[in-house]
């Protein structure tokens, strides 16, 4: 791998360093001949467990991350559609340190790690220019001042839990974010969708709210002192709220699992103009759906509130950080949630319609006449 060009910023934290790499498709007959399986549905199941591999090696155990002794890393998928040209892919990868040779130090070893163990399904080409990492991470668009939304996963209320609210999970299917780039390459301006992830872990403060939300339903039990008027009333109220309690259960049991590991998640979609319903819909739909066994609440769109918040959101988004939250357990996905949202598309043999990829194969000449 030749050594990418590095963006060298100093923030209120430190120093924090960051690499691009533009991703292409591998030409479909290089791609099918590399399948272990007899078909090109054997190559998909392939290809999927590669990338969740990939989303794994990203992740850290709770022990090394409250360690605190390596510098932050934080890893951005973008897609740009680019109207007349097609949708540019981009891997953009962010090491920060306290001190500036250090932060450059990390991201050369991070960049060289993603380039390393990335799915060979995709071609990575570091951007080793600043005019291609400018073109990459979306100079000229950020420069255009583009409209920005935050989707995000619904927080549900719970009624038996007083002030309680949980957030749905991240989940989607194997062919599901084939929906997600077509809506965004048939945009007619340019737009982007920005996705990023960092290590985290469940809080011991998070722990503690989850595990004390788990007792409340056995509060409600009946007291000695209600009459059976109060206690019949009591079941009906627990009857109704029954589904509810399962959910949550479940959400709390996921959660708590020993030894789960999580990332920080955020998906951004920025807009050269008006940011289109269809469009955020057509993304939320797609990264929040039911599982056979498990309904989700849905999606949320949440947007700037002023034109200076708006624009606070569009340097966070450009510099790889994270939008404000109100709580850090909202933006907590564990590595299957990471695995059906940070996923690049693949592109069958006959390409896939209404999505036009920008390639690193260029056409051959027409013939004239």
């Amino acid at each position: 791998m030749n050594a990418p060009y590095l963006e060298t910023t100093q923030t209120k934290e430190g120093w924090q360093a960051v690499f691009a790499f533009q991703v292409f498709h591998r030409p479909a007959a290089e791609w099918l001949a590399m399948r272990w399986g007899f078909n090109a549905g054997a190559l998909l199941e392939e290809a999927l467990e590669r990338y969740k591999l990939f989303i794994e090696s990203q992740s850290l155990s709770e022990t090394a991350f409250l360690a605190n002794d390596q510098p932050d890393r934080t890893l951005a998928m973008r897609g740009m559609n680019l109207p007349g040209k097609g949708l540019q892919m981009a891997l953009l990868g962010k090491a920060t340190s306290a001190e500036k040779s250090q932060a450059a130090l990390a991201a050369r070893d991070y960049a060289r790690e993603i380039f390393s163990v990335f799915p060979h399904d995709f071609i990575l080409v570091p951007a080793e220019l600043k005019t291609d990492y400018d073109r990459l991470y979306g100079k000229d668009f950020f420069a255009r001042s583009p409209q920005a939304a935050s989707i995000q996963r619904e927080a549900a209320y719970m009624p038996p839990m007083p002030h309680q609210y949980f957030t749905g999970f991240w989940q989607s299917g194997p062919r599901a974010n084939e929906q997600v780039w077509r809506a965004l390459s048939n945009m007619p301006q340019t737009a982007m969708l920005n996705i990023v992830i960092q290590p985290s872990t469940l809080y011991e403060g998070e722990k503690e709210m989850l595990l004390e939300a788990k007792k409340i339903p056995a509060k409600t039990g009946q007291a000695e002192d209600e009459d059976e008027a109060e206690q019949e009333e009591k079941k009906q109220e627990e009857s109704i709220f029954s589904d509810y309690m399962t959910w949550a259960d479940a959400y709390i049991k996921r959660r708590l699992t020993l030894w789960k590991k999580f990332f920080l998640l955020q998906v951004h979609v920025l807009v050269d103009g008006a940011v289109d319903e269809n469009l955020l819909r057509s993304i939320g739909s797609t990264i929040t759906r039911d599982s056979k066994d498990t309904s989700m609440p849905g999606f949320q769109i949440v947007r700037p509130n002023s034109v200076d918040e708006e624009r606070a959101w569009r340097e966070q988004i450009r510099a790889l950080d994270f939008l404000p939250s109100s709580m850090h357990i909202h933006d907590l996905a564990d590595v299957d949630e990471a695995f059906a949202v940070f996923r690049l598309p693949y592109r069958p043999d006959a390409g896939l319609p209404g999505a036009n990829f920008i390639s690193a194969v260029k056409e051959p000449p027409k013939p004239l006449g």
